[in-house]
This record gives structure tokens, C-alpha cells and sequence, in this order.
């Protein structure tokens, strides 16, 4: 960045300012058939699989449709399709950080979690998801 440069709003905006703190969620003895439903429902890409109140899988609609593509069975567990390496951020990671984490993950969707304790201050509870549309819709606002 040259001396005269201002850095990027995306470099400078807290991701707490995108997230989407209403996240769709299922329990772990879930069916497809229920994932399927609450996808639809609530029109979105991803639901959280929570044991209590603590995500422990993700399943978007892409693994959705490769299980029914290869004659999968709409009874099968969320547990036995999920996505188990969860990609989280603090609330204070930057927009551009994370949309550099989805590209470099491989992901579209990331965890986000409020302050935790003291010495470890972003894992705390997740406090709502961001997508890579929400990072798109940002980047395209910012360009006005």
C-alpha cells in the first residue's frame, strides 16, 4: 500500500458487520429428509448441525444433492453426510480475511464466534455464519 493509499473497506470492516446471526440448525439424529425441509424453508445453502448448542458438522445443499445424485437415501443421519472440519473467524476478523479463508479453505460458509477467553479470544460461541454471497454482496455495496 503506497503512503497515499486508504485500505479497503473489506480490509478495514469487522465481519461482525455481514454475519448472519440466524443460523439454521439441526440435530445431530436428523434425517436428510429433515435437512432437505429446513433448507428449503428457510431458502439457504447450509444448515448447522448442533449437539446442545455447540456446532459439530455443516451440510450444504451441494453434499445434499451428491448423496441424492448417487442414490443415496433420504433416512440416512445428518451425522453420516456432515462436513466435520468446521472453518470459524472471530467476530473481529476482516471481511477481506475472510473471504481469503473461504477461498483458501475451499469453503463458501464460516462459523463465526463472539469472544472466548482471554487467551484464546476467538473461540468463543459462535455467534452466527457468513457465506460467500455475504462477502460478494459486501465487495459489490463497497463499489457502489
Amino acid at each position: 500500500m503506497s503512503p497515499t493509499s486508504t485500505p479497503s473497506a473489506a480490509a478495514t470492516t469487522a465481519v461482525r458487520e455481514v454475519v448472519d446471526r440466524n443460523l439454521a440448525t439441526v440435530e445431530p439424529d436428523a434425517t436428510l429428509q429433515d435437512v432437505a425441509e429446513e433448507l428449503a424453508l428457510d431458502e439457504i445453502g447450509v444448515v448447522v448441525v448442533q449437539h446442545g448448542h455447540e456446532p459439530i458438522g455443516l451440510i450444504s445443499e451441494r453434499d445434499l444433492v451428491t448423496v441424492l445424485a448417487s442414490g443415496g437415501d433420504l433416512e440416512t443421519q445428518a451425522t453420516d453426510l456432515m462436513t466435520v472440519d468446521l472453518v470459524t473467524a472471530g467476530e473481529d476478523t476482516s471481511v477481506a480475511d475472510v473471504g481469503r479463508l473461504m477461498v483458501d479453505a475451499r469453503v463458501r460458509h464460516v462459523l463465526v464466534r463472539g469472544p472466548g477467553e482471554r487467551d484464546d479470544p476467538d473461540n468463543g460461541p459462535v455467534t452466527g455464519i457468513v457465506s460467500m454471497r455475504d462477502v460478494v454482496r459486501f465487495l459489490l455495496d463497497d463499489l457502489g
